[in-house]
This record gives C-alpha cells, structure tokens and sequence, in this order.
C-alpha cells in the first residue's frame, strides 16, 4: 500500500498581489498528479476523436493528425521558456497562468469551425501544458532532492499513468456519443479541475532569490548527472513512442487485428509502465539510483532483444512483439521517474530551467525518433523491431555505464547556487 503523501507546505511569502490567505493544503500526490496529466489529457482524450474531428471539418485525416504534431512541437519548444519563468516569477504564478491558457485554449478548440483555428488553439495548448509540466517537477524538487524526489515522481507519475490509461475509453465514448467537441469540453473540464487545485491548495514553494536561478544552458550541459539522466530519460521515451507510433501500422494493418482489440495493446503497455513506477519508488527507498536504473536496463534490455531475437528468430505473432514491448514499459517506469528527477537533483536554485532543457531533450529525442522510424521504407514491423534494437542498445549503454559513471562524479554534480 502506497504511503499517504504529505501536504506541500504553506509558504509565508506569497507568489504575487492578489494571492489568498491561508489555504488547506491538497495532497501532494493528488496535485503533481493533475499537473504532470495535463499532457497526457490534452493529447490521450483527444486521439481518438481524430476521425469525427476530420468528417465534422471536412478535412483529410492526415491534415488532422497535424494538430497532434503542432501540439506536440509547441509543448517540446515551450518548455524552454516555462523555465526561466517558472524559476523568476515562481511556481504558482506561472501556473496560474498556464492553467488559465489551457482551459481557455481548450474550449477555443471546441469551437473551432475550421482546421486552421483549430490547429491555432493546439499550438496554445500546447505552449499551456510546458507551464504545467515544468513547474510540477520544479515543485518536486523544491521539496525534495536525490532519490526522495525520484520517489515522489514515480508516485506521480503512477497517478498519471493511471489518468492515461482511462483517457482514449472516456475520448471514445465522448466523441461517439457527444461529439469530437466534448472531448476538448473535457480537456477543459481538466484544467478547471487543476487551476482550482492550485489556487486553493499550493502556496508558492520557491522561496530563493530570483538572482540564483540566472545561468546559462551551458551550467546544466556541462554537468555529467543531467546529462546522464536526460538522455536515460530521452531514449527510454523514444523506443515508447516509436511503439505507440507504428504499432497501429503493424497490428492492424499486417496482422488484421480489429481496432477494438488493438485498442487493448496500448492499454497493457500503460499498466506495463505504471507499474513499473511503483516498484521504482519502493526500491528506491533500499537501493541506490544507478542500483534501480541498472534494474531498469535489464528490463528494457530484455524487452528490446526479445523483440529483434523473437522477429528475426521467424516468430512473427502479435504477442512476439506484445509482451516484449510490456518487459519495455515496465523497465520505462524506472527510468522515466530517475532520469526526470535526476536531471533536475543538481540545481535546486534553478529547477525551473533545468527540468525545462531535460523536458526539451526527452521531446526532441523522441519525437527525431519517430521521424526516422516513419521515414524508413521497411514494412512497419521491421522498421518498428529494428528502432527498438537500436534504441534498446544506445538505452542500456547510458543506463549501465554512463548513469553510475556520473553519479561517482561527487562534488562535480553540486551546481552553483546550493
């Protein structure tokens, strides 16, 4: 049974004019869960709204899927101008504003009457949830450092994780039933749900001098733990993308399965990595970081070889692919919540642009994945195994060897401004 989590506490120094007095706190847990699903929200209800979304415009489906694409580019870019906010204007400010944006630019999507506008208000969105984002890691190590603060991301990302396995149900019923609108009418549903949690139950957390969080990108390239974890967080997020990507090609479109039982793969990989994130947190709690990461990289390890050694080895089946990708995601669950909050650990005086360029590095690595993995002129299934081998090797290689290299760096990892 997970521990309850403490409340965050009450600052004595409000984020700006205007801001209440005191307020009752809301779980830790339950509102860096809400800040780190806006992601997933705002791109896992809408998914399966894309066909209706291209009927009710009038648009052709690829035409349509670009308002994933330009959300996504808006959110990965975004990120690196919500740290520096987050970090000189402070947390709740910032997130303030961004939830405000998010609803508003949600139900501007709603109504959208053409694919443009539509487009226009997800690119917005897109800029909105970065702010949410980066703040909420900010919040994670405002509290809490080292392994303390991968453990409470692995907690909240268990709670996001669980967000997301219910969204693409909850899209699919909407947009059938209600129409592709309420889909967005939930995404905005969501963020009222969210701004509410932090104007009534967060009070600021960044207490430093706004002259500490002044440094430049090169403070955070050159140190070997953000570095170690950005890439261990960026590759592991690729060889997951570039699944979820193709996977549709290759299930329904070599292997004929419906899109009813298709619809269960993704699922499972949720749940695959959702639990992964709980045992993290638990060893974590025992085990040395590089200790837990090196768990992980077996995990990943075994799940990216069996692919290629069950494909290549003439097992061309559904779970042949299937429950090596879960081995994956279990082993993602370890290393998304280690290399997120280990980028971040160094700099407590300036978490807000730290988590914003490890976010920017797990967005690009992922996303220039996925084109590449798009681009090749295999069929889709060897192109999916053959992006799994590769990423599987470059993973474990920083999993093994670079990750427990940079946490022997001792006074190397301290960043100016503790």
């Amino acid at each position: 049974m997970t521990m309850p989590q403490a409340p965050l506490p009450v600052d004595r120094h409000p984020a700006g004019p205007g801001s209440p007095g005191p307020q009752p706190a809301v779980p830790q847990a339950v509102l860096l869960t809400l800040l780190l699903a806006a992601q997933p929200v705002a791109t896992d209800l809408y998914l399966p709204a894309l066909p209706h979304i291209a009927s009710g415009l009038g648009a052709a489906a690829g035409h349509v899927q670009a308002t994933l694409t330009v959300f996504i580019l808006a959110f990965g870019v975004a990120q690196l101008a919500a740290g520096p906010l987050v970090d000189h204007h402070g947390r709740r400010r910032v997130l303030l504003w961004g939830l405000a944006l998010y609803v508003l630019s949600a139900g501007a999507g709603a109504l959208a009457g053409s694919l443009p506008q539509l487009l226009a208000a997800r690119a917005v969105q897109g800029i909105a949830t970065a702010a949410s984002v980066i703040a909420a890691r900010a919040i994670i190590r405002d509290r809490h450092a080292g392994p303390a603060g991968m453990r409470i991301m692995a907690r909240s990302l268990t709670g996001q994780s669980a967000i997301g396995v219910a969204c693409p149900l909850a899209g699919g019923l909407a947009a059938q039933y209600l129409g592709w609108q309420a889909t967005l009418g939930m995404v905005a549903g969501f963020g009222v749900l969210a701004w509410v949690a932090v104007y009534a139950g967060y009070r600021e957390t960044w207490t430093r001098p706004t002259a500490t969080s002044r440094a430049g990108w090169r403070t955070f390239l050159s140190n070997p733990q953000f570095v170690a974890c950005a890439l261990l967080a960026g590759l592991s997020f690729s060889g997951a993308l570039c699944f979820l990507i193709l996977s549709p090609f290759v299930f329904i479109g070599e292997f004929g399965m419906s899109r009813l039982a298709y619809g269960a793969l993704p699922a499972l990989c949720s749940l695959a990595f959702l639990l992964g994130t709980v045992l993290c947190g638990r060893l974590l709690r025992h085990w040395s970081v590089p200790r837990v990461v090196r768990l992980g990289a077996c995990l990943s390890l075994l799940g990216g070889a069996g692919q290629v050694l069950l494909w290549h080895g003439g097992v061309h089946t559904v779970w042949a692919l299937a429950v090596p990708q879960c081995v994956y995601m279990l082993g993602h669950g370890f290393h998304n919540p280690c290399g997120q909050a280990g980028a971040v650990a160094p700099f407590p005086a300036q978490a807000g642009r730290a988590a914003a360029l490890s976010g920017f590095v797990l967005t690009a690595t992922g996303f220039v994945s996925g084109q590449l993995a798009t681009a090749s002129g295999a069929s889709a299934s060897d192109t999916l195994v053959g992006a799994m081998g590769c990423i599987t090797a470059l993973l474990a290689a920083v999993a093994l060897v670079f990750v427990p290299f940079a946490y022997r760096g001792g006074p190397v990892l301290r960043s100016a401004g503790n």
